[in-house]
């Protein structure tokens, strides 16, 4: 199960169980109280009896001198227990007390409760179980429709190849017999429709074989070069020195192409990036409008605003980690964010 998955399993299982647990709460406690009162009155009726006959051992009787606030034939709650006070027959001064013990009472409302409690959490064993059923069941949709759209994205870069390549060359050919500006941004154009492409293609590649001599410095300031022209209102600054690695060159490119995509991109009118190397770590740092979400920011299909596909910053941590590129996010709203790649 994927991580988008996960999370939208999570919230319905949550949400689902939550509700069912609220409502299993409420019935058990009502039917409990019912219950309770169930006792008292068999309990009451237990007691008018003993009054008259004295037979059994269950509860106490007491003689007691009658006052004005005795209350007769209703059952009483005090902390000693249950009482009801009975008048005593051809006697006017005197009544009876029956009493039973808190301790009792207590003992009859603990068998109850283990009752309820065993019936309770069979229902809420069940409740989990078909809390599992619903929340894996309803994910059926949401799985069909991302099966629909991965299967979209392959049919995609299967057929994005041929007509790509083929403006690629066919630009660089016109552009040898006759150079203008039009040709210029066709080429751009179709340059970024590659980069996509590029993108889409990673998704469906599940490893990275090629190991390779790459330098860092040339990878940057070949794609600053191709950005530059394409946002001409970003100011592109660097401060690069000459480090190769030995790692997979595309799989390094494509990390470094999506994050100054995103720094022109999301950046502010007339904004800025820059990019700085020091040791085995390439910062990039921005003037834009910064990142609501850093932690959902790496999940595939995850926008903070209409534009793009939500695939660029999967495919960089997807990439980082198997090249065992550390990378680390630090943004502050409408101030910018900084990106650090450390190489391990």
């Amino acid at each position: 199960m994927k991580n988008y998955e996960k999370e939208s399993f999570l919230k319905i299982f949550t949400t689902f169980l939550f509700t069912f647990i609220i409502l299993w709460g409420v019935i058990f406690y009502l039917y409990y109280e019912e219950n309770k009162d169930y006792i008292k009155e068999d309990l009451y009726y237990q007691m008018k009896n003993y009054a008259f006959n004295f037979k059994g051992d269950k509860f106490t009787l007491k003689i007691i001198k009658k006052n004005k606030t005795n209350t007769f034939s209703k059952l009483l709650t005090t902390k000693n227990g249950l009482e009801v006070y009975f008048p005593m027959p051809k006697n006017n001064n005197f009544i009876l007390l029956v009493k039973y013990p808190q301790k009792k009472f207590e003992s009859d409302l603990d068998v109850l409760k283990y009752k309820i409690f065993k019936f309770a959490l069979i229902i809420l064993l069940f409740g989990f179980a078909f809390s599992l059923y619903f929340s894996y069941y309803s994910l059926k949709p949401i799985q069909k429709a991302i099966s629909l759209l991965e299967t979209f994205l392959k049919d995609l870069i299967h057929d994005l190849h041929t007509p790509i390549t083929s403006i690629l060359l066919n630009t660089k050919i016109l552009s040898k017999k006759e150079p203008s500006e039009e040709l210029e941004r066709i080429e751009l154009s179709a340059k970024t429709i590659s980069s996509l492409y590029k993108n889409l293609e990673i998704i469906k590649n599940q490893t990275i074989n090629k190991i390779e001599i790459s330098n860092i410095k040339e990878i940057i300031e070949q794609r600053v070069k191709i950005l530059q022209k394409l946002y001409p209102k970003i100011l592109i600054t660097s401060d690069l020195q000459n480090f190769s690695v030995h790692s997979n060159q595309d799989a390094i490119s494509r990390i470094i192409d999506n994050l100054l995509t995103n720094a022109c991109k999301y950046n502010k009118k007339n904004g800025q990036v820059n990019i700085t190397m020091e040791n085995k770590k390439i910062i990039i740092k921005d003037t834009g409008i910064g990142i609501k979400n850093t932690k959902r920011v790496f999940q595939r299909y995850y926008k903070e605003n209409e534009r793009g596909l939500g695939l660029g910053m999967n495919i960089v941590k997807k990439l980082c980690d198997e090249l065992q590129i550390d990378i680390n996010i630090k943004t502050e709203l409408n101030n910018g964010t900084s990106i650090e790649l450390t190489f391990n």
